[in-house]
Parts: structure tokens; C-alpha cells; sequence
């Protein structure tokens, strides 16, 4: 008798402790959105600013700081 009383009060709080569905998603996290990197301010110098961007090398996103051409 005593074990069927102990299985009534156990099953309720062992499906009240597992996970539900919707704890179990996680974040969607979008690697293509990047912000660009702080660079350091130079002074004027002549010839044509070229600003940083981002290109892709070995299937990778890398930045390319800003140069004079």
C-alpha cells in the first residue's frame, strides 16, 4: 500500500520536472551578421582612402582594416 502511495505522489513530480519543449530551444544566432572592427585614427595623408570591409578568404569572413591607395 505504502508503494503505490509513494508512486502516486512520485510520477506528478517526476513529469513536472522534465524539460518542456520550449526550454529546450536555443537562441538562433546569424554568423553572416558582423560588426565591423574599431581601428585607430590616422592623420590625413594624400591619395584615395580605401574604407575597411570584409571579404571572404578560405571560406572565411575576414576584415580588411582601411588603407591609402
Amino acid at each position: 500500500m505504502n508503494k503505490i502511495i509513494a508512486a502516486i505522489v512520485a510520477i506528478p513530480l517526476f513529469v513536472a520536472s522534465m524539460p518542456k519543449e520550449a526550454s529546450a530551444l536555443s537562441g538562433i544566432v546569424n554568423p553572416e551578421i558582423q560588426k565591423p572592427q574599431v581601428g585607430t585614427l590616422l592623420l590625413a595623408r594624400r591619395g584615395r582612402w580605401i574604407p575597411g570591409h570584409w571579404i571572404r578568404r578560405n571560406h572565411h569572413r575576414v576584415w580588411i582594416r582601411g588603407h591609402y591607395q
